[in-house]
Order: structure tokens, then sequence, then C-alpha cells
């Protein structure tokens, strides 16, 4: 990666009145040094680029806020540190903000005319990294080396306009925020743009480390897959395998998919009849399964086919978890949100022959089960205090399982709510047609999601969310000869 090499620029000078705050362990994982995210959401109207700008900068000088004004630094120890400036002005601005303004319809440019949208049937488009030229500015960064380099703030928003639609891309480094966090930002942001100052928490996560203080209360070894934890081993034994697998299928993808409200309405129903209490037991309630629960469930089972599995391997489904919801006391606060990386992953061990015999209501019984075992105080805080051991020790976060097993991970973005986003206030009123399908003419219509990274994102799925229709949006990265299967898998989600 290119911040181990010796042939880099000198870092910056530092600036004697900034404020020096050092980076939390969560936050300084290699995955998240790795990974550059961008964020795009799309509107079918103008947005006031003015507006925009005021609100920002207006949430930016509040007193926490100002922490996301920060520069990245490392210093002589190699440790990642923030310096915050002690005013921002046009040379040191507390973000950057761009813009690209297309005197035409969204509809007559080749790149904004592709951009997928909902027909009513299941749908698989090409990779969301096909948008970036359009979506992302020429400079904007795309690794740790152009924040650590330079004196470039956190936050990087790029606003690209057309007579008829407004799309909102923001940049930044995993190592300031995981997608809820950036969902915290969105929302200030928004509360600003309405004038609702009073309803802008506090930030977490910069002084204060509530995940430390988590880590400290229950001892690793009480964490229920503790006995699978990899050692070192185990680990390079899964490495190599892994690359191996690489060698051997070259060529990955990236697609985007959309399940429509309805297939996935007739999903849920199949796996709610499929899990039903059994006759002689009307009183038993249904088992509880969400509907991430059955799209990860209907995931694994097609990739189980997709990818050739055995029905004696195991698979392990890692499932990203929330902290923040994790309903723990140190995230719980009326006005206060942790601005960071607090995620830990949550797995459920699965056997090839589970996949292939059960039905698709079991296996999504089986991920909310170990999820909710999981989430119990003491997994939480036994989780990660192991994160913060294995990170301390080698800077990854912890494996478990067989070394031999297929690692599916999924990470579900709907619980950031980014098609919720409401920016009706900076909407220009010239803008919006008088057609009923217009009504929530703040709010995103499509989100793009893109991972700009060096580490492999090969078999993880990306829930982006549910629209405004209902319909799901996923992104997915499949070795290249997989993306058939599945394709044929989703178009049977379709009308009969």
């Amino acid at each position: 990666m290119g911040f181990f090499s010796s042939t880099q620029p000198p870092h910056p000078a530092t600036v004697p009145s900034d404020e020096i705050i050092p980076l939390h362990f969560w936050n300084t994982a290699l995955c998240m040094r790795g990974t550059v995210l961008d964020v795009s959401l799309k509107f079918d109207v103008v947005l006031d680029i003015s507006k925009l700008r005021g609100a920002l900068e207006q949430l930016l000088e509040m007193k926490d806020w100002r922490q996301l004004g920060a520069r990245l630094r490392m210093n002589t120890n190699g440790k990642l540190e923030y310096h915050i400036p002690a005013h921002f002005d046009a040379s040191r601005p507390a973000f950057i903000m761009t813009n690209a303004q297309h005197e035409t319809s969204i509809a007559d440019h080749a790149l904004g005319a592709s951009i997928p949208h909902a027909t009513g049937t299941p749908a698989m488009f090409p990779s969301p990294d096909e948008l970036s030229p359009l979506l992302r500015d020429v400079d904007a960064p795309k690794n740790i080396d152009d924040w650590i380099y330079s004196d470039r703030p956190q936050l990087s928003i790029h606003i690209i306009t057309f007579n008829d639609a407004t799309i909102i891309t923001v940049t930044w480094l995993h190592t300031l925020a995981d997608v809820m966090g950036m969902t915290t930002i969105l929302n200030a942001w928004t509360a600003l743009l309405r004038g609702n100052r009073e309803v802008v928490p506090k930030l977490q996560g910069f002084e204060s480390d509530p995940l430390t203080q988590l880590g400290q209360r229950t001892p690793a070894e009480k964490y229920m897959h503790f006995n699978r934890v990899f050692g070192r081993k185990e680990f390079f034994w899964f490495i190599g395998l892994n690359i191996l697998d690489r060698l051997w299928y070259r060529q990955e993808q990236r697609r985007t998919i959309c399940i429509p409200a309805a297939c996935l309405r007739k999903l849920c129903q199949q796996a709610s009849s499929e899990i039903s209490a059994p006759s002689g037991n009307e009183g038993v309630p249904v088992p509880f399964v969400s509907e991430s629960d059955v799209m990860l469930g209907w995931w694994v089972r097609s990739l189980y086919s997709a990818l050739g599995l055995r029905t004696d391997q195991t698979i392990l489904v890692n499932n990203a978890l929330n902290l923040r919801t994790s309903l723990h006391e140190s995230f719980m606060s009326n006005d206060s949100a942790y601005m960071g990386n607090a995620l830990c992953m949550s797995p459920t061990f699965l056997q090839g022959k589970q996949i292939a015999d059960e039905p698709l209501g079991q296996i999504a019984l089986r991920i909310r089960q170990s999820v909710a075992e999981q989430r119990t105080p003491e997994q939480v805080e036994a989780m990660t205090a192991l994160q913060m051991q294995t990170m301390e020790k080698t800077g990854y976060l912890a494996l478990v399982g067989d070394p031999r097993m297929m690692l599916l991970s999924c990470s579900n973005w709907h619980k950031a709510r980014l098609f919720d986003m409401d920016f009706s206030p900076a909407v220009l009123q010239s803008s919006v047609r008088s057609s009923s399908q217009n009504q929530k003419t703040g709010k995103p219509c499509y989100v793009n999601g893109v991972q700009h990274s060096t580490n492999s994102f090969r078999n993880v799925l990306s829930v982006i969310g549910k629209d405004a229709g209902g319909n799901w949006w996923l992104t997915g990265v499949l070795r290249t000869d997989a993306w058939a299967h599945v394709e044929e898998q989703l178009h049977k989600l379709g009308p009969s």
C-alpha cells in the first residue's frame, strides 16, 4: 500500500495552532486505512448549491462538529492522528465542495442516462464503479496518501447538476466513519437546511472513545465463538487458500441488483410459510425474520450453487453488526451520536448440506437467531474485547471459523436509511414537475455506493437500501462466471 512507500513526498508541516487528537484503535485497522468510500444520492430535481454549502459550513462551525474539518496525519511513530485547524478559511476550508454543471437533461447524458432505475421486474445492472467518471470529481481522493500527504479535509463533496436532476457524492476515508457515521453527518446537514439547529446532536468518537470502554468490561474468552478464533497458522492458511482461489478464478465483477417490492414480499411470504408453527401448535407465534434476513438467505442459497460449494463445506455468513444499535448503554444517548467506525462481524456458521436441503425460511431464521444471540450486552462486550486484542497484535480484525470455509460477508446499509435523506429545503421549485410521483422531491431516488480499495471485496454483499417504492437495491462482488447463475435465480423472482 502507498503509505508504506519510501518514495512518497514529505508530510505537510505541522501547524502550531492545530489541535492534535490521536485516532482511536477501531478506526486504524488496515481495512479502514485502505478503503475510500463514495456515496452518491440522485435526486429528480435541481438543488440549490448555495443552500447546501451554507448549511454544511454552518454545521462544521459548531463546536463538536469542527472536528470533521481535521487533517489526517501520520506521526513519526507511524500512528494516525487528526490535526484540527483553529479556524477555517479559504486556504484551509472545513470541507471541499466541487460542482459540475450540465446544461441538459440527465437523460441526454451518456452516463447519466445509464443510472439504474426500478422497472417493476428483477434487474441486474453493471458495476456502480462505471458511474464514477460522472459522480466523482477528477481530483477526488482515492487512497490514504491523498490525505496524509496533503492538507485535505476529511470530507469531499461533489455536486453534479442537470436541468432536471442533482447528484450529491460524498467521499471520505473509512478511518473517519462507517456508513452509519456518514448518516449522522447527512442527518445533521439536512437538519440545518430545515433550520432545526436544536436537533443536531453532540459528537462522540474523537476525544471520547466508548468502544475502548466497551472492550474492557467482559473478557474476550466469553465470546461464544472464541474457541474458533484464527491463530497465526489458521490465518495464513485461510489467506493462502483465498489467494489460490483468486489465481484460479482471476476475473471478478461488481454488479448492482434491484429486487422489486412485490418480489421481495413474495419471498417473505414463502419464508414465513416455511417456518410457521407445525400443526397442533397453532398458538405458537411464527418466528420473526426481517426482509433483510430473507434477502440474505436468498443470496446465500444463490451463491451456494453459483460458486459450486460442497455439501460438506462450512459456509460462514458474516453479518456486519452495528454497535450503535446494540442497545448498549455506551451508545445510548438522546443528545449525542457516535462518529467513527462501530461495527463487529456477526458470524453464522452453515454447512453446505443445510443450504442444499433446508428451505429459504429456515436459512433466514438461522441467520436471525445467530445475530440475536450475539447482540446481548455480554457478547457485544466480549466481541469488542476480542477485536481490540487482535488489532493491537496484528492490525487486522479477528477471524473465526475454519480456514477451509467459504466466507460470505454482508454489510447492510439499509440501516443508514440513505433513501430517506430529505433535502427538500434546497429544492429549486422551478425544477419540480407536477406529477404525483414527484411529491417527495427532496429524497433520493437512487443511491450509488463505491469502495476504492486495495482490499478484496469478493463474495461481499452490500444492501444499499429500500427506495420510496419499496424496491431493494444491492451491490455485490463475485467471480465473473458466478453472475450468470445469480441472474438466473434473480429472474425466477419475477412474475411466474
